[in-house]
């Protein structure tokens, strides 16, 4: 992937999209300008123009004019050879005066399709590679189950990418891609993808492993691989950087120096909302906690100091630095989730259930290799140092995580273990498989 090569085909598909738009509407303006010409004695034409508006054209009408607003008579009229039909039909498609008019190019799709499957593999190769016997040179693993546990709790995530794509992807008109959710995902997908493209550049920095002789990390790429890794997460980052600043209002994307202002406004709006607005509804508040819990946790392995840098992932330090840009992509669709159940919509829309999707495999996995941790790997807890040191944490993070296979549902119904409408999060755990041998053998090593 060249980055300046793959920026260059997003905006000439972009241009042309615009050039295909501008030719239609001006068919348009002049079948209007011969349909003035025969309008009937007693009827009224709105006259009508072509304006910029959102990065294409758009129809102007005369606002003192009268003009019909039924689509079906306006066909009817235009079949009769009305004068005002066309106007009517403009009016109804402009009925707001922000109104996008274009449709994403139909490359879009499969440029998301595309960047998330590379993105997928891209996250699944530093597992794969960072996670392994002789990484570094003479590190062996204590047991095969060790390993597969423990790349079971990253690759947790993958769900969660392919759900937020299959979100993004989804959107077939600009309006769905202005909406605050598909923003968000963009935004988030933007920041996961350049934090992550610098975690690989920096690995060996990054994973070093202190009083070794000499210095060793548990992780350097060099060469194609390298760049191959930074290109995929590259270009995830500025594919949805390019769609979040095409669906901002005209006035605000025709001035980049008010973008850091907008993101900062609404990173502040979102803070302040994190309750639920309804702490009767459970849906509401679990989503609500989700949300408050994976942000803190974001922060917790980004800032917090070995081994409290290790929860949630439980890889050391091999991958605790760049877990957080997919907690912080799992923190997102939670909010997105709450919103959504606030308006009525998480049970109704079809990319609100996409999102739910993909959180629930993302909390079913993470926690599966948990219980694979303690009850399939021999080596625990003697190979889990830095959990041993912050066992506390290690379970307040697996309780959180486990809130997310609660059901959408206010009022489920079912043999559902992991559903039960006055569950806790501590209920939701201890009910889960393996969930008390868990809080055990954690209480156990903590000893």
């Amino acid at each position: 992937f060249k980055l300046k090569g793959y920026k260059h085909r997003i905006i000439g598909a972009f241009n042309f999209a615009n050039i295909m738009h501008l030719s239609l509407l001006i068919t348009l303006a002049f079948a209007a300008s011969a349909a003035a010409g025969s309008v009937s004695r007693g009827s009224t034409f709105r006259p009508i123009g072509l304006k910029r508006s959102f990065g294409g054209p758009r129809i102007s009408i005369n606002p003192n004019n009268p003009v019909k607003n039924d689509l079906s008579e306006a066909f009817k009229t235009a079949l009769r050879g009305d004068g005002y039909s066309l106007g009517a039909m403009a009016n109804i498609v402009n009925s707001t005066p922000e109104a996008t008019t274009s449709n994403p190019p139909g490359f879009l799709k499969w440029a998301y399709t595309a960047c998330g499957l590379a993105t997928a593999a891209a996250w699944t190769t530093i597992v794969l590679t960072t996670i392994r016997a002789n990484q570094p040179v003479g590190m062996m693993m204590p047991s095969y189950q060790h390993g597969i546990v423990n790349r079971m709790s990253v690759l947790s995530v993958v769900p969660l990418i392919m759900s937020s794509i299959a979100t993004l992807r989804s959107a077939d008109s600009w309006e769905k891609m202005s909406s605050p959710s598909c923003r968000r995902q963009n935004l988030a997908l933007v920041a996961a993808g350049v934090g992550s493209a610098l975690w690989v550049g920096f690995a060996p920095l990054i994973t070093k492993i202190p009083g070794t002789v000499p210095l060793a990390s548990h992780q350097a790429y060099s060469g194609a691989l390298r760049a191959a890794l930074i290109g995929a997460f590259g270009s995830t980052a500025t594919l949805s950087a390019a769609v979040w600043a095409r669906s901002l209002p005209e006035n605000v994307r025709k001035n980049p120096f008010l973008w850091p202002g907008r993101v900062v406004d609404g990173v502040c709006e979102s803070i302040v909302s994190l309750a639920p607005a309804s702490s009767s509804n459970p849906v509401n508040v679990k989503y609500s906690v989700l949300t408050s819990g994976l942000l803190f946790l974001t922060g917790l392995q980004l800032l917090g100091p070995h081994p409290l840098s290790v929860i949630p992932s439980w890889t050391g330090r091999r991958l605790a630095r760049i877990f957080p840009a997919w907690t912080l992509l799992a923190a997102t669709t939670s909010f997105d989730l709450k919103e959504a159940t606030e308006s009525d919509e998480l049970l109704t829309e079809s990319k609100y259930r996409t999102l739910s999707n993909g959180l629930y495999a993302f909390g079913a996995i993470h926690l599966a290799s948990k219980v694979g941790a303690v009850f399939l790997d021999p080596s625990f807890p003697g190979s889990y140092h830095a959990v041993q040191m912050v066992p506390g944490w290690a379970t307040a993070a697996s309780l959180l995580i486990s809130v997310a296979l609660r059901s959408d549902e206010v009022n489920p119904t079912g043999f559902d273990l992991f559903r039960d409408t006055n569950a806790t999060p501590l209920k939701l755990f201890a009910s889960s498989f393996g969930g008390t041998f868990i809080l055990q053998r954690g209480m156990a090593a903590w000893k």
